[in-house]
């Protein structure tokens, strides 16, 4: 599962210090690092799915859901709108990533669907996310392919709609409304 949250700033606040050095720690590490070195060597195809999806896999909020779960209770702006997308044998943030490739995928902060933002940094990431997500139709058909497979056809065209359209109008929402992001990607 992936959700991404918006929350308030005193949210952020509260459950960053805790959160966002376990995500950073997961980007450093020399296997995380070794994985986008690869990626962006080869790119995404039908014939590196499979290895970089087992390597993108939920980990480190994944270990921290119930701290997620309760800033998510804590923190959550009902007015705004949320992202969630679930697949019974795939792994929706890292299935994303492998359809907007590496080029689009770096613009993108956090690791894989796991991120903690304050309010400025959403503001301030908006245009990168707006880039990253901005498709010509033949770019998001091949997105929708390689977005369909990585979910190993699990996901239903809601589920490929949200992922490839649906984050810069969370975004945005939380940007317009002052507030924080919260996504994680995960194993309930």
């Amino acid at each position: 599962m992936w959700c991404l949250v918006p929350v308030n700033a005193d949210t952020v606040a509260r459950y960053a210090p805790e959160l966002a050095p376990a995500i950073e720690a997961e980007a450093a590490r020399p296997a995380s690092t070794d994985l986008l070195q690869w990626w962006q060597a080869t790119g995404s195809s039908p014939e590196t799915m499979d290895r970089f999806i087992d390597l993108a896999a939920p980990s480190v909020l994944d270990e921290r859901i119930c701290t997620v779960y309760e800033a998510w209770e804590q923190g959550y702006d009902r007015s705004l709108p949320l992202l969630g997308v679930s697949a019974r044998k795939a792994y929706p943030a890292a299935a994303m990533a492998f359809a907007l490739g590496p080029r689009r995928y770096a613009e993108l902060p956090g690791w894989f669907g796991d991120l903690i933002l304050t309010p400025a940094e959403v503001a301030q990431s908006l245009p990168a996310i707006e880039r990253a997500y901005d498709w010509t139709a033949r770019s998001r058909r091949q997105a929708a392919l390689l977005l369909t497979a990585a979910l190993r056809d699990e996901g239903d065209p809601d589920d490929i709609d949200a992922l490839l359209d649906g984050v810069p109008p969370v975004w945005r929402a939380a940007a317009d409304a002052g507030r924080g992001l919260l996504g994680a990607h995960f194993i309930p």
